[in-house]
């Protein structure tokens, strides 16, 4: 048995440590920030060629809807009813990850993993593979970000490449329809 007196030190570090961790998600967090955001949205998105200043943006209305499917999947859909529209599909592997399969209006569906921040709100997805896509050639989202600011506000940002390197970067800020 360990003496108390080195025990009860190492335990308070271990959760000093713990409380320093930051403020962000797990996998299960992230995805029942997900499951809140059910509605209908609209918002601004900002397009940004790789390189330039985000002044330079080409800027457009845009409108975004997430759908809670049998708590077990978060689907979102962009720009419904039109050309662009597209389909991203949110669900958990297990307690320990939390997959993004972004079905794109060009054919590819890229897939990505949440990865943990310290900072609070942040739900951040990072490329682990795709479908129909060549990720060396093609282009495809590859990173995505989204930023919980509140109950009626979110801001998202997604990194597009084509051959092998970033191209552009969409921002958005997006409201909750009345």
């Amino acid at each position: 048995m360990k003496p108390l007196k080195t025990t009860i030190p190492a335990a308070m570090i271990l959760l000093c440590a713990q409380a320093n961790a930051g403020d962000g998600f797990t996998p299960g967090q992230a995805f029942q920030s997900m499951l809140n955001l059910e509605g209908s949205w609209t918002g601004e998105a900002q397009v940004v060629a790789a390189g330039q200043d985000r002044s330079d943006a080409s800027v457009s209305k845009t409108t975004v809807s997430f759908k809670n499917i049998g708590n077990s999947t978060v689907m979102q859909t962009f720009a419904a009813g039109t050309p662009a529209e597209m389909v991203s599909m949110y669900h958990q592997n297990g307690k320990d990850e939390l997959i993004h399969t972004h079905y794109c209006a060009i054919g590819n569906q890229p897939s990505m993993a949440f990865v943990a921040t310290d900072e609070s709100g942040v739900i951040d997805f990072k490329f682990t593979e795709g479908t129909n896509m060549d990720v060396n050639s093609d282009a495809h989202a590859h990173h995505s970000m989204m930023k919980v600011i509140d109950e009626n506000t979110y801001e998202s940002r997604t990194e597009n490449w084509s051959g092998g390197k970033l191209v552009s970067i969409r921002f958005t800020t997006m409201r909750r329809d009345p």
